[in-house]
């Protein structure tokens, strides 16, 4: 079972940059639950090679979708098939020098008709006379059905040989370092980080409602929207409808956060140490942010300073923790030219060598 960022790395290895001259001949299936980022790693392959995307919702097209229409020619006595405008096929004069990414989503969802057509671009990268462009590459993806719940149709042996098949569930650490990359809110983040059985969980069994990663970017996205109004006002009028039970553990998350700021941690923690060792994980992770921010405002780091981050971070964090602080705070202060790691390295010489050799095996 694959997360995300393996995943990306497994597609590297079969979707090859068009500049290359490697035409496709392997088709990648991504298996995973709805909303955990699959179509999302695929789009954000193609930005990152510099190519065009296409997300066909496969459980939402007819066959005359993918196949196109009949128009007769009376000149020939016969009728020829007009191919549909979002497909990359040879001779359509939009796509003429263009590649790109098909993510033929869905696909264990759509009706048989539609099935058929599909099967015979991933097989023969051509539907009908109409032929794919060397240029694009495939990739399909689909539900699990009984375990996750979702309405699929069974594929064959045989057409399921025709495949290289890719498992993909969620991880919150591949999560995180997307995350912290795409800019989701702060305050999710670290909840998410002291309690990550609230990344994907199944909302109603009996109607099949999940809350899933998908979940927390809409609800990050909004909190990020609505930046002047307090994020308590917007989880408890939005909440129960995008998180559901998730909501009330997350008003209690931003009842309790305020109650011990990074300045207290960087400026007396000594003052606060006891309420933090009795704090919830998520609580205390939520610190972590807060303290990286206070460290970039401060105009005199102090050796008090740097030990009391010292000990906050030895007597409160796991490995892996500790390790994505150092990281977020390394990175934040060499763009703001701080140099509070120069110094914390300075002050902790027994312990500088592992940071270092930690944060590079993370980079």
């Amino acid at each position: 079972m694959s997360n995300i960022k393996d995943l990306k790395k497994k597609l590297s290895l079969v979707i090859h940059n068009p500049k290359d001259g490697i035409v496709q001949t392997v088709t990648p299936f991504i298996w995973g639950k709805p909303g955990i980022g699959k179509s999302q790693a695929v789009k954000q392959m193609a930005k990152a090679m510099g190519i065009d995307f296409i997300d066909l919702r496969l459980s939402q097209l007819e066959s005359a979708d993918l196949r196109g229409i009949p128009v007769p020619n009376e000149k020939e006595g016969i009728s020829k098939w007009y191919p549909p405008e979002f497909l990359p096929f040879e001779g359509i004069s939009r796509y003429e020098g263009t590649s790109g990414i098909i993510l033929l989503d869905e696909l264990n969802r759509a009706r048989a008709d539609v099935l058929q057509a599909a099967f015979q671009l991933v097989l023969d990268r051509s539907v009908g006379m109409n032929k794919l462009l060397d240029s694009w590459h495939i990739v399909a993806a689909g539900n699990l059905g009984e375990e996750d719940k979702t309405d699929v149709i069974e594929m064959d042996s045989a057409l399921k040989n025709r495949f290289i098949h890719f498992h993909v569930d969620v991880e919150l650490k591949a999560w995180q370092d997307w995350a912290s990359k795409a800019g989701v809110n702060q305050d999710v983040q670290d909840f998410l980080a002291g309690k990550p059985k609230w990344l994907y969980y199944v909302a109603n069994q009996e109607d099949n409602i999940y809350v899933t990663p998908r979940s927390w970017e809409k609800f990050s996205d909004i909190l990020n929207q609505n930046s002047d109004i307090d994020p308590m006002e917007i989880t408890t009028v939005l909440g129960p409808d995008i998180l559901f039970g998730a909501a009330g553990e997350f008003r209690k998350y931003l009842e309790q956060k305020e109650i011990i700021s990074g300045k207290d941690v960087v400026a007396s923690y000594d003052k606060v140490k006891e309420k933090i060792h009795k704090m919830p994980r998520d609580q205390v992770y939520s610190l972590n942010s807060d303290i990286v921010s206070y460290i970039l405002k401060l105009k005199n780091i102090t050796k008090k300073h740097i030990e009391n981050v010292h000990n906050f971070t030895h007597e409160n964090l796991e490995d892996d923790i500790y390790i994505a602080f150092m990281q977020d705070l390394t990175k934040k202060c060499t763009a703001s030219n701080i140099d509070f790691i120069d110094k914390y390295l300075d002050s902790y010489k027994e312990e500088a060598k592992e940071i270092v050799e930690n944060l590079s095996n993370q980079s």
